[in-house]
């Protein structure tokens, strides 16, 4: 009888009682991109209603299982993996919105950068890291501040306990961590070698955790008790090292193998395809995260089958968890490693408050990794639970003291053009910046010496003064491939020696003024027809000119932009004298001396002001007025009045057809872009002077008719955007030339020093 009540007793207990609810462990492997599976495996099981108690991740794993822990619902992360800031972070690129643009040196080829220090032995200056952290450290920071305050540190405390992995090569040991700074753990597990700069953590140095231990299954037993495991799987074994493959020999020294098996206790391995993915593509996430949901819906009814359906209770302890985070607001910041001066400077650029809040901080952040020779400033938020404010620290590295930049363009037309630069840089209470550049070439030729000073004042501005020699050589900028053209003898070469002062506009912007004093020599036949016996005629001309320039940028690219605007407001004025002397060919035989002075105003803008996913419209308009005075005849005329240049290539050319005293350009572009890495290009212009200059009978400039003639520039080009520099072909439409159609090939940036009158 007393079996019998017993059996009944169980039987009712099975049948109406809730069944136990089992402790499940979630693991998130490490694989780079493809690891944004794991966000598909998230949502999959929350719309299945199965609950998570404990959570371990390494590398893209940790960050993943990170967000997750700290309260994050999956369709957030999803949100912030597809964001467009998240995977300029991804490859180190700082929006340029938020960049400090007084900061920022002025375009130039370079493709290749060294940075060392004359002390250091030559391993030290090998570098470590291929992308910039800045975007990821400030990123990380911002994100787990408050999930890291609500759990007062202890990982234990989030709203799902929580751990990850990074390796230390210090002690050649696998750190597991429990406690301390979230978002430096997680930085620390996602710390791809020579991809991204290590840090150091408690005196170790630490990288990805995927090195020692890219499945973590051991660990999580170790660490909870638990009944069941779900485990999110990316990768597969290594494939063996190949001679001609330095990726599959670096892995293979580093990356201890990983047992893909569950051996301490029940449960399932979601194997996503994402074999296709490479480690830094993060430009296919939702494909990603669409694999990683469909290959765990299809694994949900084993996964109820060992778990019933227990009571889902994520979404209110989500709500409680975050309902203790405090609110993400600052009162101290404090900076190690530079200059006291630099210091106050960060303090009184969050603003005057009391208290200032992470949009503030955001900007001073930015404005401050800007300076080129900072090389990383990682961000420590630390709450204080008295205040109920954080305290921000900041560790400044600063950059080797020497930079070499090396660079140019390889063209199917003969401007190809070598670039070097050498840069020593320093960083003290002021900043200084002592440079010089070569470029080297048939078409262009120059070099450049310049020191900048930087000084940090309440309205930071830097002085300026450089010395500069520019020789363009259109005799040789003929055909070699293609067109066979017949180019004007036309050598234009300048020295210039400029001093001026900048002072920053907003963040975007800044506005220059100075002064120059400038040598030009123009070599040049007025006619096709001449002998190796003639002698050209030499315009001269040497004088003084001030200005005042105002600058915006912030364009995607160098060259061949598909994002952001770009402004240019210049006014200037100059006085000189013009002294001609005719060659053996000039139809006037008397040399010329005669002072010469005009203003010239220009305003550039280029905005890409729609985008349709893969689809961008962009447009340029530039305006030019000048009094510029007619020089002795029409070819020095033509050659020191502004001209209208919107692709690369007008650059190379000399075109009469597009340059006027004053005029009007406007150009619509139409792009569609593959990945932000391959663009297809259309782009129309039209340029119309007021008045075109023309050649009279005599050789000399006179003006036509008031906006009678106008003229036209077409391209269609096709550009990848390699980490180095462009590779581009293009065909071109040049109305009213002789040779009315071109195309060029190139790779590189077609770039040059800024001349005497820009």
């Amino acid at each position: 009888m007393k079996k019998l009540a017993l059996l009944l007793l169980g039987l009712f207990a099975i049948l109406f009682l809730p069944a136990q609810q089992k402790k499940v462990g979630l693991v998130l492997s490490g694989g780079g991109a493809s690891g944004l599976a794991h966000v598909g495996v998230l949502k999959a099981l929350e719309e299945n209603q199965i609950e998570v108690d404990y959570i371990i991740g390494t590398s893209i794993g940790a960050l993943v299982g990170g967000f997750y822990a700290s309260g994050y619902t999956p369709d957030q992360i999803e949100a912030i993996v597809n964001s467009e800031d998240f995977r300029a972070a991804a490859e180190g690129i700082i929006n340029k919105n938020k960049i400090f643009y007084l900061k920022q040196d002025r375009n130039d080829p370079g493709m290749l950068n060294w940075k060392f220090n004359l002390d250091s032995l030559f391993e030290t200056n090998i570098p470590v890291n291929f992308i910039s952290s800045i975007p990821i450290d400030i990123g990380l920071m911002e994100l787990f501040a408050q999930p890291n305050a609500a759990s007062k540190e202890n990982f234990d405390s989030l709203m799902i306990p929580f751990r990850c992995l990074a390796a230390n090569i210090s002690t050649k040991e696998q750190k597991v961590f429990r406690s301390g700074q979230l978002a430096t753990s997680i930085r620390a597990s996602m710390t791809y070698p020579f991809y991204i700069a290590p840090i150091s953590v408690d005196g170790g140095v630490m990288l990805d955790g995927g090195l020692y231990n890219n499945f973590p299954v051991d660990i999580i037993c170790e660490e909870f008790d638990l009944d069941y495991i779900i485990a999110s799987n990316v990768t597969s074994r290594l494939d063996d090292p190949t001679e001609d493959n330095l990726v599959s020999q670096v892995k293979n020294m580093l990356i201890r193998e990983s047992k893909f098996e569950l051996e301490c206790t029940r449960g399932i391995i979601i194997q996503s395809e994402v074999e296709d993915i490479g480690t830094f593509n993060f430009f296919q996430n939702e494909k990603i995260i669409s694999r990683g949901y469909e290959s765990t819906v299809k694994l949900i009814d084993s996964i109820r089958m060992q778990l019933g359906k227990p009571e889902f209770k994520v979404d209110e302890k989500r709500a409680a968890f975050r309902k203790k985070m405090p609110d993400l607001r600052f009162r101290e910041a404090y900076i190690d490693g530079l200059h006291p001066a630099q210091e106050r400077y960060f303090r009184k650029d969050v603003g005057s408050k009391d208290t200032f809040d992470i949009e503030a901080l955001n900007d001073a952040y930015f404005r401050m990794a800007s300076d080129q020779k900072i090389k990383s400033l990682y961000p420590t938020a630390k709450f204080d639970s008295a205040s109920g404010l954080y305290d921000i620290y900041l560790q400044a590295k600063k950059e080797k003291h020497f930079k070499a930049t090396f660079g140019g363009v390889i063209s199917s037309k003969p401007f190809s053009t070598g670039f070097f630069e050498l840069k020593y840089q320093n960083l003290g209470a002021t900043g200084l910046q002592v440079s010089g550049n070569i470029y080297f070439g048939n078409f262009y030729s120059s070099t450049e010496g310049r020191i900048k000073w930087e000084i940090p004042f309440d309205i930071p501005f830097y002085l300026e003064a450089n010395y500069t020699v520019n020789q363009f050589d259109f005799f040789n900028s003929r055909s070699t491939f293609i067109e066979e053209e017949d180019p004007p003898y036309i050598i234009s070469s300048e020295n210039y020696a400029e001093v001026k002062i900048g002072l920053p506009f907003m963040t975007k912007g800044k506005i220059e003024l100075g002064a120059n004093y400038t040598w030009q020599n123009f070599n040049y036949y007025q006619t096709d027809q001449f002998e190796r016996g003639d002698t050209s005629d030499l315009t001269e001309f040497e004088g003084i000119s001030t200005f005042i320039r105002f600058e915006l940028n912030t364009l995607n690219h160098r060259l061949y932009a598909s994002k952001g605007e770009r402004m240019s407001v210049m006014i200037r004025n100059i006085q000189g004298e013009e002294h001609t002397t005719p060659g053996s060919t000039a139809l006037g035989k008397e040399p010329l001396k005669a002072d010469r002075s005009w203003w010239v105003a220009r305003a550039v803008y280029e905005d890409y002001f729609l985008e349709r996913k893969a689809f961008r419209l962009g447009l340029l308009v530039e305006g030019v007025y000048s009094d510029h005075p007619f020089f002795q005849n029409y070819t020095a005329t033509a050659l020191s009045i502004p001209s209208f240049s919107p692709i690369p290539e007008n650059l190379t050319l000399f075109q009469e057809e597009y340059r006027a005293l004053s005029y009007l350009g406007a150009g619509l572009k139409t792009i569609y872009t593959i990945n932000d890495r391959i663009d297809f290009r259309a782009e129309a212009y039209a340029f119309q002077p007021y008045q075109a200059i023309q050649r009279d009978s005599e050789g000399k400039a006179k003006l036509g008719e008031e906006v009678i003639e106008r003229s036209f520039i077409g391209t269609f080009t096709t550009v990848y955007h390699s980490r180095v520099g462009p590779l581009a072909f293009s065909v071109n439409y040049f109305d009213d030339t002789d040779q009315k159609l071109s195309f060029l090939l190139h790779f590189g940036y077609i770039l040059f020093n800024r001349k005497a009158f820009e």
